[in-house]
């Protein structure tokens, strides 16, 4: 992309590399506890990694997609949680600070540093008007770092308003402070252990309007580049960096397991040819999904960058490449921890947390059957879906 990249990529890359060192030595403590390390979390804010989401206006460093997308992968290299968590709650924060009106920006991202949000955009909530603001009820799910953010999203059907354009409800996204919000400790599960991805509550809060906003009704605020593609390819540039990273994760990993003698084999298990011949298929797959999202996300900046209107059939091709990434690394994860044997199974062994990893965030949306559905309506002219 020469010059249309951020000017900090490179800084920026090296600052998420270094990270790992920590990363990799909480990530069994991370998994133990339910959710990042205070450590962990801390260098992932130092390193600049959530900044890279926000606006320039905030005093962030607004990255282009690409860019954006290799973060969040070499986050995920060390560990598949905290890149879990940064690609998350990076698109997160860097949406409610583009969104959010003046009013409330300033209170919200007093400290743009240190602002770190959850939470998300399906409409699992409902809201009535009341006064200058709302009243917010519901339980949410999936509050991917809830436990070290600042602040929470909670989107809702706000009763009695006009829908949203595109969709038959009028739903409405509310910034709430995390100390505000019941978090309830129910993420007991099988991959992406570490990221507190809770379900969260509130009941009868109020939300004045200037800390809420509506995603297709209000124009961006703040922001450029990233924030003027279309929201769903926004959303998706974080899961191609998470699904790289960890199918690039897992390979890594058995590589190095690799220079180990089975029982009752003649050789290590990086000497056998049915293993060499899997690890080299993994690889040059993992390389062409990668190759892929470059392609389809590289396309939507270059259309952005020269002032055309962005296709339908480009944002299916991001939309497909993102899939893809997904179905590749799950793959390789596979590949991976199969060939790892016995000892892949216990708990301390990184081959098995990168497989749980990759399983459990191939269970996103943006990672199902119907995304390729929906992709396929787009390819064959037989459809305008609404989520891609």
């Amino acid at each position: 992309m020469g010059n249309t990249r951020t000017p900090l990529r490179d800084s920026l890359l090296e600052a998420a590399r270094a990270t790992g060192d920590v990363l990799r030595r909480d990530a069994d403590r991370s998994e133990r506890d339910g959710t990042l390390t205070a450590a962990s979390v801390e260098a992932l804010v130092e390193s600049g990694v959530f900044r890279a989401f926000l606006p320039t206006e905030l005093r962030g460093h607004e990255a282009d997609p690409l860019t954006l997308i290799e973060l969040v992968e070499a986050v995920t290299q060390h560990d598949g949680s905290a890149g879990w968590c940064t690609g998350m709650g990076g698109i997160i924060t860097g949406i409610a600070a583009a969104m959010l009106p003046e009013e409330g920006v300033g209170e919200v991202f007093s400290d743009p540093e240190n602002a770190v949000f959850a939470g998300g955009f399906p409409p699992m909530g409902r809201a009535v008007v009341d006064g200058d603001g709302h009243r917010v009820s519901g339980r949410f799910r999936f509050g991917s770092g809830c436990r070290h953010a600042s602040w929470m999203v909670l989107t809702c059907i706000v009763e009695g308003a006009e829908p949203t354009p595109g969709a038959p409800i009028a739903m409405r996204s509310f910034c709430v402070p995390r100390e505000r919000v019941e978090i309830h400790d129910n993420w007991q599960v099988a991959g992406l252990e570490g990221t507190a991805s809770c379900d969260y509550s509130v009941e009868n809060e109020f939300v004045p309007r200037a800390f809420s906003f509506a995603m297709g009704v209000d124009p961006a605020l703040r922001g450029s580049g990233l924030f003027a593609l279309p929201i769903l390819s926004i959303a998706a540039v974080p899961h191609s960096g998470f699904a790289l990273g960890m199918g690039a994760q897992t390979l890594d990993d058995v590589r190095n397991h690799a220079t180990r003698k089975r029982l009752g084999s003649a050789a290590p298990l990086a000497e056998r040819p049915v293993f060499q011949s899997g690890f080299a298929r993994a690889a040059t797959k993992l390389s062409a999904a990668r190759a892929l999202v470059f392609d389809g996300f590289g396309a939507l900046w270059s259309t952005y960058l020269e002032g055309g209107a962005i296709s339908l059939d480009q944002r299916a091709a991001a939309a497909a490449a993102t899939t893809n990434a997904y179905d590749v690394a799950t793959e390789a994860a596979t590949f991976a921890y199969r060939a790892g044997g016995a000892s892949a199974l216990f708990r301390s062994e990184r081959l098995q947390r990168g497989f749980r990893d990759i399983q459990a965030g191939a269970q996103h949306i943006v990672a199902s059957e119907e995304n390729w559905e929906r992709v396929g309506q787009v390819y064959l002219g037989v459809g305008k879906p609404m989520m891609i």
